[in-house]
């Protein structure tokens, strides 16, 4: 049996599917039958699914066709699983969902976790701020109905490496119907996914990303929400091409517009979508940020002290105050150059738990001070053997790079739409995604390291043609950087890994015992895999917004033939990259693992705080957080 095939059968996936299940059929306050039925043996009947999961003697039961009424007339097919199936397909979902999603493009926001329609709403809008004043609205004909189920069930084993779940999903997709609308269900065709199934709106997102992915090849950005779609144009004449590109497109994989729901509006007569009403001057909705009980301080001025008085740290360069606040509301402080600190201070800061970090001019690390912090000594003790276990450490190292890959997409795909990109964008994008395809299934380290090696050139030389030849930038290099860009990346990657060490210790991990990059004395091999997956995220991002809105230009930094010194950021570039940095670490995002918006510096920490449970046994695997 498959890894993902046992994991699906397993008693504890298995219980949280049925509880999903359970508090489902409760949405109208209802208990149905056929649920309270399997409720009164539900323990049995897992112990008994899951064998029979195990043992390959399960077979889906055919599913109950019916007709509901629409509220805008005609009627929709749904098709009902019986409630065991109804476990098997949510227990899958858990399983395949993070082999699938990842490959979709970031503009596809239904079924999604941490996406939804407010989300492509401000989607929209941005797309008009950015300049496009028209926009196709158009929805797919029976789209649920007419999907060829070969082709989804061929993208399903090329992406979840096991090919007996995968011949599970094959036997969900094609079972067959019954029931008084059984007629509709197209199974003669081999055409339709059941409508009431768990596993088909993924598989519905599966199949429509080659929608999406052909469209912007012909460079339209479709903003989906199941089969129903935005694409926003420059022009009324633009918007008609793409109406009829997206026609096109449909036809070739088998589906066709909606004739009666598709057309060309202009924002300053109002777009609908979704339930909203977009004009031509609502407002953007801005990025949510993170308000901090404790906040990182930066001191960048040459030749600054930083003492402590009473209840205060005080940043004070000869007679002159730069900054007061209050110790409690710090948690670290990092000092970039020559910056000293009191030695009350330092007592002080240690104390209270304050950790202080030391750079050099160019941002290089140089030191940090923490009071000593405590940690589960078995946890810890797992973790050096799990580091030395060469399968164990592959799995781990594995996901981090699976995860990088996957940011790094999306992040491409971001900018394009944004600023506009080079034409093969395109093209680097789908290297991109079967170099993590190819990530997921290395056999060793060596060829791991090849295809993130592969991934990240890539990248770095799309980015480069993004950013324009005045940056002088066409790949990462370091140690010095050697122009401007490679500057702010190797300086924010150093403040990531800052903090990526800090949330090692909250998790009780030792941030020096990693899985993917090589142990070796003074180097925190676990915090440079943890922010593998937040380097695009974080560092990138920033970059690439003070870059191409302007905020930096290439005479912000000082040049020098120096082999040891580089390219450097002078004072003003750097407040600015260190402002957009701690404003970028303080932007909220959805943490699927935690259900909930945090910073994504909490994000960091979560991340670290499940691998530890990953380590101690209690969690299965670990999960990388994906951008979208």
């Amino acid at each position: 049996m498959g890894s993902l095939l046992a994991k699906v059968a397993s008693e504890e996936v298995l219980s949280s599917a049925w509880h999903e299940v359970r508090e489902n059929d409760l949405d109208d306050g209802v208990k149905s039958p056929p649920v309270r039925e399997f409720e009164k043996g539900a323990l049995r009947r897992l112990l008994d699914l899951g064998q029979r999961l195990r043992s390959g003697e399960y077979e889906p039961e055919p599913v109950v066709a019916i007709e509901v009424p629409k509220p805008s007339g005609g009627s929709r097919l749904l098709a009902i699983p019986a409630v065991a199936d109804r476990v098997v397909e949510r227990a899958i979902l858990e399983v395949v969902e993070p082999y699938l999603d990842p490959v979709l493009l970031p503009w596809s926001f239904a079924y999604r976790k941490g996406l939804g329609v407010d989300d492509a709403v401000h989607a929209l809008a941005m797309a008009r701020e950015a300049g496009n004043g028209w926009v196709v609205r158009a929805d797919i004909e029976d789209c649920f109905e007419e999907i060829p189920r070969w082709p989804v069930v061929t993208r399903v084993r090329e992406l979840v490496p096991d090919a007996e779940l995968c011949l599970l999903v094959q036997q969900l997709v094609t079972r067959r119907a019954v029931g008084p609308a059984a007629h509709r269900v197209r199974d003669g065709r081999g055409r339709g996914l059941h409508q009431g199934s768990a596993l088909s709106p993924v598989l519905t997102n599966l199949y429509l990303d080659t929608f999406d992915r052909a469209m912007l090849e012909r460079g339209h950005q479709v903003l989906r929400y199941a089969d129903d779609f935005a694409i926003p144009a420059p022009s009324r004449g633009a918007a008609e091409r793409a109406l009829a590109d997206a026609g096109e497109v449909l036809a070739e994989w088998g589906l066709a517009l909606n004739d009666a729901k598709s057309r060309v509006v202009s924002f300053n007569e109002g777009v609908e979508f979704l339930g909203r009403t977009l004009g031509g001057r609502d407002g953007v909705r801005a990025e949510e940020r993170a308000s901090p009980l404790e906040a990182t301080l930066y001191i960048t001025t040459p030749g600054a002290l930083v003492r402590s008085r009473g209840d205060r740290v005080r940043v004070e360069h000869g007679e002159e105050t730069l900054l007061s606040v209050n110790l409690k509301r710090v948690r670290q402080v990092v000092a970039v150059g020559r910056v000293g600190f009191s030695t009350p201070f330092v007592h002080r800061a240690l104390r209270q738990g304050v950790e202080l970090v030391l750079l050099d001019d160019i941002g290089r690390f140089q030191g940090r001070l923490s009071r000593a912090l405590g940690g589960d000594v078995h946890v810890r003790a797992a973790q050096y053997e799990a580091a030395l276990d060469g399968a164990t450490a592959l799995a781990h190292a594995r996901s981090f790079v699976a995860g990088k890959i996957a940011n790094l997409r999306t992040a491409l795909l971001r900018a394009w739409r944004r600023h506009g990109v080079a034409e093969d964008t395109a093209e680097v994008s789908a290297r991109l995604l079967k170099a993590r395809t190819g990530a997921l299934r290395a056999r060793s380290l060596t060829e791991l390291m090849g295809h993130e090696g592969a991934a990240s050139r890539d990248y770095f030389a799309c980015l480069g043609r993004l950013f324009g030849p005045e940056w002088g930038f066409t790949h990462r290099r370091r140690r010095p950087p050697p122009d401007q860009v490679n500057a702010m990346l190797s300086f924010g990657y150093t403040l990531l890994l800052n903090d990526a060490v800090v949330a090692c210790h909250i998790a009780g991990l030792d941030p020096e015992a990693g899985f993917l990059h090589a142990l070796r004395r003074g180097r925190a091999s676990l915090a440079l895999d943890l922010i593998e997956e937040f380097r695009p995220v974080i560092v990138d991002s920033v970059v690439t917004r003070l870059v191409l809105g302007g905020r930096v230009t290439p005479d912000g930094f000082d040049v020098s033939g120096d082999s040891e010194q580089g390219c450097r950021m002078k004072p003003d570039t750097l407040k600015t990259f260190l402002a957009a940095y701690e404003k970028r670490m303080l932007t909220l995002a959805r943490h699927p693992g935690l259900g909930r918006r945090v910073s994504y510096r909490m994000a960091l920490v979560a991340q670290a705080r499940l691998m530890a449970s990953v380590i101690a046994g209690d969690e299965s695997a670990y999960t990388p957080l994906v951008w979208r």
